[in-house]
């Protein structure tokens, strides 16, 4: 009797352990992910499955028990997989909490909205192999409903005892107990929270610190009337753009904007995520330190103590965490979104007419900030059904993308995205010349840059955000100046390689603000600028 128990137990373990191997088969749990997931099944299941037989309980809580620990554990290996797949990072890496935990209800559907495909991937490969599961443990619930209920002998339950108590031993170990399924988000949200409110109270120390203003020794040395406009655009990879000599003509009116602007080449963002990469762009902080945020005062803080009014006008969330904060912080402050979240369908042209009304104030010196929703996912939604120009292309594009063996989901969001591409450079255009004819007798200059890029299969059969690629990182900056620059000069400042942690530096020097934070060797419109070694994803780019 002690062997059939033993045959029973082991065929279990066998169910779930053999599962957990395809998923790691499948590249969708990295092999430390595994061994801790099959650490924790080897004494969860036989322990459980053998405490009902401690109990003497019926066959069908035996096989619900089975089927329970196995289906938590796989449905935990498939989130994971799907995660690493769209992140290209495990899902405790910081940034994959934030983009789980900072959101709401309309931006998670819109979330599934865009990435349907890839969560019926994973919930496909779950689906399979748990009725795979259920089909083998009917079959072997059946041989064992033919045979009299098994009964432990005292071997048996010690063996069932320790299994258990080994289980719990594990989760001793703070780094096994993470990977329990049944606790990892709950602890992962924790481990979010507790960041936020450290970041709280990092933010009112700042604050308090703030108060010495005396040491940022702030002065302003231009002139008398000036207006600087940054535009901050959202997930946008500037190889699709035709002002970068991309194939489908996707920025006509930049590119007969062309002999006005700066276009740089190569400048790529510091993060492949929204929040982080603006926390870098907006403050002090950078890749080399990533906390000089808590000790420095961030643009807006040294624009306003120079003399500027400031406006934040964003088409974006309101009130989104960090961000909130800065932009709470400016003079005026506009939001036209609405709705809950980045998924809104709010188009970004509505913004025009409250970035005239900045415009037109009478204050003497402007610093006006721009905040697009740009190509965010959903891509469809990024733009207006005219703007619809790339739809059914059949075009050299979609020819080099069949040829790479990208999917026809993958081409068809392609097509969405250079539509919202193609949007983009209207709104954008549009700016630059409100701001040419709004200050003709001013002292003014903008800049346009991405907070990051998008994989919309470029390398990979993949679309969204992708902290692996550099296809997530390469994005545009251009600026217009009313200051005429020689072709000479344009064509050295535009081949200048730039990473966007050191971009506030560029937009105080726009400003003509010196401080005790501004270095001209990291503003790329700087004589005395000077390159610096870059990264992506920790690895030099």
């Amino acid at each position: 009797m002690g062997d059939i128990i033993l045959k029973s137990l082991l065929y279990r373990l066998c169910l779930g352990l053999g599962g957990l191997a395809l998923f790691w088969a499948l590249g969708m749990l990295g092999a430390s992910e595994y061994g801790k997931s099959a650490a924790l099944m080897a004494t969860a299941l036989p322990g459980l499955a053998g405490l009902c037989l401690l109990l003497r309980a019926r066959a069908a809580w035996l096989s619900a028990t089975t089927l329970c620990v196995i289906a938590t554990f796989f449905l935990d290996a498939a989130t994971k997989g799907f995660l690493r797949d769209y992140f290209g990072l495990r899902p405790n890496h910081l940034l994959v909490l934030q983009a789980v935990f900072n959101t709401n209800p309309s931006e998670t559907g819109e979330f599934f909205r865009h990435n349907w495909r890839d969560i019926a991937e994973a919930s496909a490969v779950f689906v399979m192999l748990m009725s795979a599961v259920i089909v083998l443990e009917r079959r072997l619930s059946r041989i064992e409903a033919t045979s009299a209920p098994p009964s432990l002998r005292r071997s048996g339950k010690i063996a069932v005892a320790s299994l258990l108590t080994g289980f719990l031993a594990l989760h001793l170990n703070p780094t096994m107990a993470k990977e329990n399924p049944l606790l990892y988000w709950p602890i992962r949200y924790l481990d979010y929270q507790g960041q936020l409110a450290h970041a709280d109270k990092l933010q009112r120390e700042l604050e308090r610190n703030m108060a010495q203003r005396a040491d940022w020794r702030v002065q302003y040395h231009g002139p008398e009337r000036k207006t600087v406009v940054w535009v901050i655009g959202e997930s946008l990879n500037r190889d699709n753009m035709s002002l970068y000599g991309y194939a489908r003509n996707t920025t006509p009116m930049l590119n007969s904007m062309r002999d006005d602007l700066t276009v740089f080449r190569d400048v790529v963002s510091s993060e492949p995520a929204t929040m982080a990469s603006l926390m870098k762009m907006l403050t002090p902080a950078s890749l080399d330190d990533p906390e000089a945020w808590t000790r420095q005062p961030d643009l807006v803080m040294l624009a306003r103590e120079a003399g500027y009014r400031t406006y934040w006008i964003s088409n974006q969330v309101p009130n989104d965490g960090w961000l909130g904060l800065v932009a709470n912080r400016a003079d005026e402050r506009v939001f036209i979104n609405k709705g809950f979240g980045r998924g809104e369908n709010n188009f970004d042209g509505n913004l025009l007419p409250d970035f005239d009304t900045a415009l037109s104030s009478d204050a003497p010196r402007k610093l006006i900030i721009v905040h697009l929703l740009g190509a965010h996912p959903t891509y469809d939604m990024r733009y207006p059904e005219e703007f619809a120009r790339f739809d059914n292309s059949d075009d050299a594009v979609m020819t080099a993308l069949e040829a790479q063996g990208r999917s026809l989901w993958v081409r068809r969001l392609r097509n969405e995205y250079d539509n919202a591409m193609a949007y983009n450079d209207y709104v954008v255009a549009n700016l630059i010349r409100k701001t040419m004819s709004a200050t003709a007798s001013t002292d003014a200059s903008l800049l346009f840059s991405s907070d990051h890029a998008q994989e919309v299969g470029h390398t990979r059969n993949h679309t969204g955000q992708s902290v692996a690629d550099a296809s997530g990182y390469e994005i545009p900056m251009l600026v217009w100046t009313r200051d005429k620059i020689d072709s000479q000069t344009r064509a050295a400042l535009e081949s200048r390689p730039y990473q966007t942690d050191q971009i506030e530096h560029t937009i105080l020097g726009m400003l003509d603000i010196d401080s005790a934070y501004y270095d001209a060797s990291h503003d790329v419109l700087s004589d005395t600028f000077r390159p610096r070694p870059r990264s992506i994803n920790g690895q030099a780019y």
